[in-house]
């Protein structure tokens, strides 16, 4: 089941300039229980942080759940962004790693009470740091923080690099061109020393 309308899907499919969510998938029982579903979607659509994320970069989310041991759940919600450190060899080889998973479990007397329990737990694990729940909130806000912030080291050392290599040619230019000024004036001085020779 997708949870984005169909005529905003059809925009997105030809219009793939933008960063932003690409595509939400709900899977596995939340296909049986959409309801469910639409908590989680509306659970990371409130995280702010969540959101600045996804605004920043290309973004796809799956939310999924599938029976685990004999009646228990686990939930999950993977977020594969499009890291913009790595080249284009290195993400096609190495794409693994571009994602962020959160899961849930539950564990009733049976699948639809586990579901629940699971989507809860995620729920609460999707939702920002201080939310007014009872349990242990912001795990998603830490593991996007942690992306973000490698992602960003990553810039910021290209952009120094990028820098330093700006410096070296500029301080190269001002060399040469010091270099050009003084054999200028030994041509200079040359030739007036030919002159006052004759």
């Amino acid at each position: 089941m997708q949870t984005v309308n169909n005529h905003l899907q059809n925009f997105n499919a030809y219009n793939q300039s933008f960063t932003g969510i690409k595509k939400v998938k709900c899977l596995g029982l939340y296909e049986k229980y959409p309801d469910l579903g639409k908590e989680l979607v509306d659970t990371f659509k409130n995280n702010s942080k969540a959101m600045d994320f996804c605004k920043k970069y290309d973004v796809n989310i799956i939310f999924h759940a599938a029976k685990d041991y004999i009646d228990s759940v686990k939930s999950s919600v993977n977020i594969f962004y499009d890291n913009v450190t790595k080249s284009k060899f290195k993400k096609f080889f190495n794409n693994h790693e571009d994602r962020i998973e959160i899961s849930g479990w539950g564990n009733e007397y049976n699948i639809a009470d586990s579901l629940k329990e699971a989507t809860e737990s995620l729920k609460s694990a999707i939702s920002s740091a201080g939310s007014n729940t009872r349990r242990p909130t912001g795990l998603l806000d830490a593991h996007i923080d942690l992306a973000d912030k490698k992602m960003q080291e990553v810039l910021d050392q290209k952009a120094l690099a990028e820098q330093n290599k700006l410096a070296k040619a500029e301080l190269k230019k001002r060399i040469q061109s010091a270099q050009l000024d003084e054999k200028a004036r030994l041509n200079n001085s040359i030739k007036d020393l030919i002159n006052k020779s004759s």
